[in-house]
């Protein structure tokens, strides 16, 4: 794995952190939710204390100035990209957003969701010298302009978002009810829709108003009956992998989301056993749901499809769902394939127990994508599998 530099905090994201563009009246609100702190999060909560600061003061000025406009701004239906974490949802996002009929979250977006309209010009060019050049978990290259997750802008508009697991490790029962959004009170509906039909106006107001929105969240994976009922017409991409693959790579990925994040020591055995039960059911809730999703509004790649001919992947992804463009994308995605070439991926190490247990708690996703159990003789040799 490529060495990332650690700062002064014991982060290997650069001096900002998911809360740092967290408003005042949402910190309070997490505060009030008792997480678990220790002195290895004081700086983090202090920062995110202190830019809870500005972030409302600049949210509220944002308003006065765009909200007129931006309430005004129609919007064309949604694609959404899903999939379990570590499935290869960034991959996909990369690809199609360099479709230019496409809009999507950007670094600015993502940190400062109540603020980017009106300060991403100057914070582009400050933040940018702060951040790292690979995200830690992946090394997947970072800048400002590349396609960003959606659901870390959920959690810091209103906090009703499973992210706040950042926080809340061991405490699923602050954010369980996120996932699938159906035990939200009425009034607690109205605030998620609104906030994030609202931002996804943002989004496309920012970009002129003729482009579509294109969003990439495993949380979606979740949703699909509640974005389905606010955007009837949504395109849904979900993309699955090798869940031995998955399941180590996404162990990871929370270890080094929550750890790089959140405000206390880990329990890594009770991260693992939330992640392992999470998979299962986002299985669950997936084969369920797409039973109800129109034909032409939904389609399936597989990541190592994907990776192995990303060109006839893709053109199904378009000829299925019904979108254009494609011509376009295939020629301005040649260069990013050109540098995937040299990306190298984490490895990770895996004996016989760690295939018994993964083979055993995850046995329905290789009974519904096709993926075969490994040969015992490559488990006596300790293969080495790649996140």
């Amino acid at each position: 794995m490529t060495k990332q530099s650690v700062n002064k905090n014991g982060s290997t994201q650069g001096p900002f952190c998911v809360w740092s563009g967290i408003d005042f009246v949402n910190f309070v609100k997490l505060m009030r939710l008792r997480p678990t702190i220790r002195w290895s999060g004081i700086y983090r909560l202090i920062s995110s204390g202190v830019l809870s600061l500005s972030n409302s003061c600049l949210s509220g000025l944002e308003s006065l100035i765009y909200s007129r406009k931006v309430k005004q701004t129609k919007l064309e239906s949604p694609v959404f990209i899903i999939g379990h974490w570590r499935s290869g949802t960034t991959l996909l996002h990369n690809l199609m957003s360099m479709d230019q009929q496409f809009i999507y979250p950007n670094m600015g977006a993502m940190l400062f969701p109540s603020h980017f309209l009106l300060t991403e010009r100057v914070l582009k060019h400050v933040v940018k010298h702060l951040i790292p050049k690979q995200r830690p978990m992946d090394n997947m290259p970072v800048t400002w302009d590349l396609p960003q997750e959606d659901e870390t802008s959920i959690l810091l508009l209103h906090l009703m978002s499973p992210y706040l697991a950042i926080a809340f490790s061991d405490q699923p029962e602050v954010y369980d009810r996120f996932y699938e959004l159906d035990q939200l009170t009425p009034k607690e509906d109205k605030v998620w829709r609104d906030t994030f039909r609202y931002f996804m106006q943002k989004l496309t107001y920012r970009s002129g108003g003729n482009k579509r929105v294109l969003l990439k969240s495993p949380t979606h994976t979740f949703r699909i009956r509640f974005l389905l009922d606010m955007f009837p017409d949504a395109r849904f991409v979900y993309i699955h992998r090798n869940p031995y693959k998955v399941y180590n790579s996404t162990l990871h990925l929370r270890k080094t989301m929550f750890g790089d994040n959140g405000f206390a020591p880990l329990d890594m055995e009770k991260v693992e056993e939330d992640m392992s039960n999470i998979y299962v059911n986002h299985l669950h809730v997936y084969e369920r749901d797409r039973q109800i999703v129109p034909e032409g509004q939904l389609h399936e790649v597989s990541f190592e499809d994907l990776t192995a001919d990303p060109v006839s992947e893709l053109k199904k992804v378009y000829e299925h769902l019904n979108l254009t463009g494609f011509e376009d994308l295939e020629k301005n995605m040649q260069p990013y394939l050109k540098d995937q070439k040299s990306y190298k991926k984490n490895k990770y190490e895996m004996d016989a127990a760690q295939e018994k247990k993964i083979y055993e708690r995850w046995q329905k996703a290789f009974e519904m994508f096709g993926y075969e159990r490994l040969p015992s003789d490559a488990l006596i040799k300790k293969a080495r599998v790649a996140s």
